[in-house]
């Protein structure tokens, strides 16, 4: 999987299970949550657009500091 689709699905599913844990601590202390899936897929994409700026800046980061990924061919950086 390219680095930009990994990076969507884990920024994207990890906003998923940040907002599950606040889910589950609201439930814990008496309140009440739920979820449908137009919801779910909101909070998927917006954690996968924060996922993608992250990867940016960090991708970037390496290329002004010198540094190669081992997994990048030669001439990609």
């Amino acid at each position: 999987m390219p680095k930009q689709g990994e990076a969507f699905l884990k920024g994207g599913i990890g906003c998923l299970l940040a907002f599950g844990g606040m889910a589950a601590c609201a439930v814990l202390v008496g309140g009440t949550a739920h979820i449908d899936i137009g919801g779910a897929v909101i909070l998927l994409v917006i954690g996968g657009v924060i996922g993608l700026i992250i990867n940016a800046i960090y991708r970037k980061g390496r290329k002004d500091g010198g540094d190669r990924d081992p997994n990048e061919p030669p001439g990609e950086n």
